[in-house]
């Protein structure tokens, strides 16, 4: 079997283990236009700021190709696809497969803004684009990030942490529009302007100014004049579905799939960024684009393109950051509202002192999505049953405020899912034995004492 794949990231590296987890002799090779080893796509706002080195960096051990005996055309871009031929195109010649992936990711969306090509103007994807930017940094230097979404939010941090002095620029009322309400969007700028960052929303980028080919500035179309030796434009993504241009594979906000990740021709898989799958509360499709999905969706890909068919579930949407030591997490259908979803159960607890809103949102007595910022305790609780789509009426009154019958509830539930459970062991241990698991009362237990300190503040 001929297996081909075209990107390098999360959802790549899962279906290149899961082939060789089923198939040890066939073939596999990876197209990607990025030069490099494949490396954590999350990580590139950290390496800005210079909390992360250079060895942080690999998604997987730089033996990784080798190990999995895996071809790379690496820093090659694919051009043309023909799903009649099974053929793909590349700037270094034409491939033949037997099964392809495709994990093309997202693309930016850049405005046509005068002056973009300036240096000091970028993008804010890739490990390349950090370390350009990274290479400009100095004390104090100017820096403006275009969008306040979550990858300018990231950006922009970064820029920060490193001692850039940022000024962030969003045409939307507020920042973080599509990753947390109206309140949660509010609660976090107050952080991010204690922090030190300047946000000016409501206005938008008219055009760069330079000298001598470098960027010096920014005009807003308000007339203000921003002064800045670095930009990032952080406006937008989308699906990159260049690829199918001219062919006839099926897409909708991303490429369609089926439970398989087959799109329309059989032999042709997505997955990741790219692909429209299932969105499990909202039980319809749509992309979900974050990094564990990605992985997730390899995997099964990879296992499906063996031959093995193995159905997957869907996706759950999910955004995590953090901002001055205060983590923030949404899940799922956050805001109802904005998404015109009726019938929606709202559920909310804030503590402003301690940068603390917590939000659930009900629908036909089952949990739909989540916000969770200043205090991440039960977030793994609340996000499985978010995805189990469990009845939880019964305990629906006692979740925001965590109290005893939640816990009960969730008591029971893992005890339920986890006892007696076999799990072989990974292939490097050498006991054939299965491990198998048990519920452990004394950690459980130990795990309901609840020792933060804010929660001996009163709620109102």
């Amino acid at each position: 079997m001929n297996y081909v794949i075209v990107g390098n990231s999360a959802a790549a590296a899962g279906a290149i283990e899961s082939i060789r987890r089923q198939d040890r002799e066939g073939s596999i090779t990876v197209v990607s236009n990025e030069k490099e080893h494949i490396y954590s796509r999350p990580l590139i706002a950290h390496y800005l700021a210079g909390e992360v080195d250079e060895e942080r960096m690999p998604y997987r051990p730089l033996d990784f190709y080798r190990t999995h005996g895996v071809e790379t055309l690496l820093g090659v871009s694919a051009t043309g696809l023909d799903p009649i031929a099974k053929e793909l195109g590349t700037d270094n010649g034409t491939l033949t497969y037997d099964r392809l992936l495709i994990t093309t990711g997202s693309k930016a969306a850049v405005p046509p803004l005068k002056g973009i090509d300036l240096e000091g103007v970028s993008t804010f994807q890739t490990y390349e684009q950090a370390r350009a930017l990274k290479s400009m940094l100095s004390p104090g230097v100017k820096a403006v990030v275009i969008g306040a979404g979550l990858i300018g939010m990231r950006a922009a941090y970064g820029l920060h942490e490193a001692g850039a002095q940022v000024t962030i620029v969003e045409m939307l009322p507020r920042i973080l529009s599509r990753v947390l309400d109206q309140r949660g969007s509010a609660m976090v700028q107050n952080v991010l302007e204690q922090g030190g960052l300047k946000i000016l929303t409501g206005c938008k980028v008219e055009e760069f100014t330079g000298e001598g080919g470098k960027l010096t500035g920014l005009t807003l179309d308000d007339g203000q004049k921003l002064e800045a030796r670095l930009a990032i434009i952080a406006t937008g993504v989308a699906p990159d579905m260049d690829l199918l241009r001219g062919t006839t594979i099926r897409t909708g906000q991303g490429i369609l799939v089926n439970q398989y990740f087959q799109t329309n021709y059989a032999d042709i898989f997505a997955a990741g960024d790219v692909a429209e799958t299932y969105d499990i509360p909202r039980a319809r499709s749509m992309v979900n684009a974050n990094w564990p999905n990605a992985h997730q969706q390899g995997r099964y890909a990879g296992t499906c393109m063996t031959g093995q068919m193995t159905p997957y579930e869907g996706s759950l949407g999910m955004n995590s950051v953090s901002f001055f030591g205060v983590p923030v997490v949404s899940l799922g259908l956050f805001d109802p509202e904005a998404e015109s979803e009726e019938n929606a159960e709202i559920k909310t607890k804030e503590i402003p002192d301690h940068h603390i809103y917590t939000k659930m949102v009900f629908k036909d007595n089952r949990l739909k999505g989540a916000i969770f910022i200043g205090d991440l305790h039960y977030c793994g609780a609340v996000k499985e049953l978010i995805r189990d789509q469990m009845l939880v009426g019964i305990i629906k009154d006692s979740i925001i405020d965590e109290k005893y019958q939640l816990y009960a509830f969730l008591r029971k539930k893992r005890q339920e899912d986890f006892e007696g459970q076999k799990i072989a062991w990974p292939e490097s241990h050498s006991s054939s034995q299965p491990y198998v698991k048990a519920f452990n009362e004394e950690s459980w237990t130990e795990r309901e004492r609840d020792k933060r300190e804010w929660k001996e503040v009163k709620t109102q």
